[in-house]
């Protein structure tokens, strides 16, 4: 028997700062349910860089593409692992990407980071890169989507108290919406989980046909 369409599309997940792989469980489960391969990929969040995780990401998700030249990939983030992405994406060709899910990513900087790193820096050196200071390595970072080369969606937790507001937005997403949750547990909530699997299967999140933009950019009630 052949493979259906889905099975030969590949879903990495890779979470955020001092997440684990579980984050990411609740999104795999889903995707698994609507035929897609998923792998969850963690990294040890606490004391490298994000060049070091990028640099990993990118070795990684390059084997992949070499073993299964055929296979569409796709990836889905949590907060800082959106920044590893972009930061991967920036130094790795990936010939068989499709569509990047980032959910709360960090592109414009973290207030909080920037309060934290003064006293946990030593420890994580990838606070004082997130800050939203205008010279921090995230506000510098260059942007892989701006050719549209990607179908990219960007989700914002409407309850963050990690990033401001706005602040996770990047220039050359195709569609962004809103999760009335918080930020460490947006991977948990029902409508997020709905949202990464709309984008993934027809490319955008809201799959009312007759919606404005507005509409479909509107804030959804997590449960």
């Amino acid at each position: 028997m052949e493979p259906s369409k889905k099975t030969q599309e590949l879903v990495v997940l890779i979470h955020g700062l001092g997440g684990t792989r579980i984050d990411m469980l609740p999104i795999a489960r889903k995707l698994n349910k609507s035929g897609f391969l998923t792998q969850r990929w963690g990294y040890r969040s606490l004391g490298n860089r994000i060049e070091t995780h990028a640099n990993r990401l990118g070795i990684f998700l390059t084997k992949l593409e070499s073993n299964h030249p055929q296979q569409k990939l796709h990836l889905v983030t949590h907060s800082m692992g959106g920044i590893i992405t972009r930061t991967m994406l920036s130094k790795f060709q990936l010939n068989n990407l499709d569509r990047v899910v980032m959910l709360a990513p960090p592109h414009q900087g973290s207030h909080a980071a920037r309060k934290l790193s003064p006293f946990l820096g030593w420890l994580t050196p990838s606070l004082k890169q997130l800050s939203d200071e205008p010279n921090s390595f995230v506000r510098n970072l260059p942007n892989p989507f701006q050719n549209n080369q990607f179908d990219f969606g960007i989700v914002e937790a409407e309850k963050d108290r990690v990033i401001e507001q706005g602040n996770v937005l990047l220039e050359g997403y195709r569609d962004y919406a809103k999760v009335r949750g918080h930020h460490g547990i947006l991977t948990w909530y029902s409508n997020t989980i709905q949202l990464v699997d709309n984008f993934l299967n027809h490319g955008r999140f809201n799959l009312n046909p007759v919606a404005s933009n507005s509409e479909q950019n509107r804030s959804i009630n997590a449960v």
